[in-house]
């Protein structure tokens, strides 16, 4: 009858509302944190003991999440893709008014660790390196090397110049009062460092030099910048994957490697393994008509074909 349909249609709709809210909601082990200052914590993710793949713990603090041992303020976790979005500090150098030559004890490089466990790397396709300053050369380093303390695997950068206080324009960051660079992949930490040049003539309207990673799309150069507040974040996303495994001696597994392992991450049924495009490593991902939590077991569900055949019984009940 009519009223039947009526009913079953509206089942239907409650029910993949339902289901719309629990794929895109966070799926963590039972009794674990599903969120914390409105922010998902999807396993591997988790926060307190039990809860999380190593490497992977979020504290909760101040009502707000950070990666585990590190001041860094969580924004976004996502399964797929595998990024998170945390807020990184910026790296500056101050002039000194009576002696501008001299940055001694007045600069932070913005050294952050924040891959005790290797999970991360900083996301090449979605960041770019910003320098902000006049006569000036920064750049960002990948995490040291064996080498020694100034040794990095590579470092990048750009130079922004100015002529005048009038030089650096709104908006326009292409090498005056502003300047931005592509990044590499591999990016393991957050490291600035800078060369430095004569600032006596430009000390009042250039006292500093700045250098940061951000989101490409979330920065916009502005002349006040070039007295910006050293205590400014910038969002950065991070790339992450499954990297450590204790069954393969000095190894970073692949997929093929991993799935031989006991500590492999896709559990789910009806999940796909998926090597790393930025550093070694995999993650998982649900098969194609499935979402949810590849990295639980039963995590990927297909929601679509549970509604029809709930619809079908409902309407031949």
């Amino acid at each position: 009858s009519m009223l039947q349909m009526w009913t079953a249609l509206t089942t239907m709709l409650l029910l993949l509302a339902a289901a719309v809210a629990a794929a895109s909601g966070a799926t963590t082990h039972g009794g674990c944190l599903p969120s914390c200052g409105g922010v998902d914590i999807p396993y591997p993710f988790g926060i307190g003991p039990g809860c999380f793949r190593e490497g992977f713990e979020v504290e909760c603090i101040n009502s707000g999440p950070v990666l585990a041992g590190t001041p860094l303020r969580v924004v976004q976790l996502t399964l797929d893709p595998d990024e998170s979005q945390v807020m990184l500090p910026i790296g500056w150098q101050c002039y000194n008014v009576s002696d501008p030559d001299d940055t001694y004890n007045n600069w932070d490089y913005g050294n952050t660790t924040m891959n005790k466990d290797g999970v991360y790397r900083i996301s090449n396709t979605h960041n770019m390196l910003v320098v902000v300053g006049c006569n000036t050369v920064g750049f960002v380093a990948s995490k040291r090397t064996e080498g020694g303390a100034d040794a990095s695997a590579f470092n990048t950068g750009c130079m922004s110049y100015c002529n005048n206080s009038a030089s650096a324009q709104d908006g326009l960051c292409d090498g005056v009062g502003c300047c931005h660079v592509s990044i590499p992949p591999g990016l393991t930490d957050n490291y600035f460092n800078f060369r430095e040049y004569d600032h006596s003539t430009m000390m009042e309207y250039s006292p500093c030099d700045y250098a940061f990673l951000v989101d490409r799309n979330n920065y916009t150069f502005r002349r006040s910048d070039l007295k910006m507040n050293t205590k400014r974040t910038s969002p950065v996303w991070l790339d992450w994957a499954i990297r450590g495994n204790s069954s393969i001696s000095g190894d970073i597994p692949s997929c093929k490697q991993a799935s031989k392992t006991d500590q492999y991450a896709c559990v789910s049924t009806h999940s796909d393994c998926v090597d790393s495009t930025n550093g070694p490593g995999y993650n998982c991902k649900c098969s194609s008509g499935y979402q949810g939590d590849a990295y639980l077991p039963n995590g990927c569900t297909n929601s679509m074909f549970f509604l029809v055949n709930v619809l079908i019984v409902t309407i031949t009940s």
